[in-house]
């Protein structure tokens, strides 16, 4: 990050604040990848994969 705050020319920065409201998902979009996502496959090494799990967004 470094590197693109010199390009910039100046700093990089998140303003951080508490949030207002929070709405639970609905019971199913819970652990939703562990749970095997669209598809009903769990990621497991049987599968041959041994990637964490990672949300985005």
């Amino acid at each position: 990050m470094e590197k693109q705050q010199k390009l910039l020319n100046r700093k990089i920065v998140s303003e951080i604040i508490p949030a207002k409201k929070f709405y639970r998902a609905e019971e199913y979009h819970q652990q939703y990848l562990a749970k095997g996502g669209r598809f009903g496959f769990r990621q497991s090494t049987e599968k041959g994969c041994n990637d964490p799990i990672r949300c985005y967004g």
